[in-house]
């Protein structure tokens, strides 16, 4: 659970970053994604690190299920992303045939 709740924080401040910043400018919104990033990196190293010599940690099970939390979230929004780019409208147009 802890791990699970440390992905879904992740990912809330990312998007809570980038939906804030795009507003202002695509040059902030790139810098915050970019420095966002290596600051929630050592926001979940610190995370991990405060709970390294708890009774009811395993580190191994916590560093897995960050692992496989992430990489599930991120391929369950990739198909949300492909999707979106399967709009009629921006569908590539049918190869030519002779």
């Amino acid at each position: 659970a802890y791990g699970i709740a440390l992905v879904l924080v992740n990912f809330g401040l990312a998007a809570a970053l980038i939906a804030l910043t795009v507003r202002i400018s695509l040059g902030l919104m790139m810098f915050a994604t970019l420095f966002g990033y290596l600051i929630r990196l050592g926001l979940i190293f610190l995370a991990v690190y405060l709970v390294t010599d708890a009774a009811w940690i395993s580190l191994p099970a916590l560093g897995a299920t960050i692992i496989v939390t992430h990489l599930g979230l991120l391929v369950w929004e990739l198909k949300y992303v492909a999707l979106s780019l399967a709009h009629p409208g921006l569908k590539p147009p049918p190869p030519l045939t002779h």
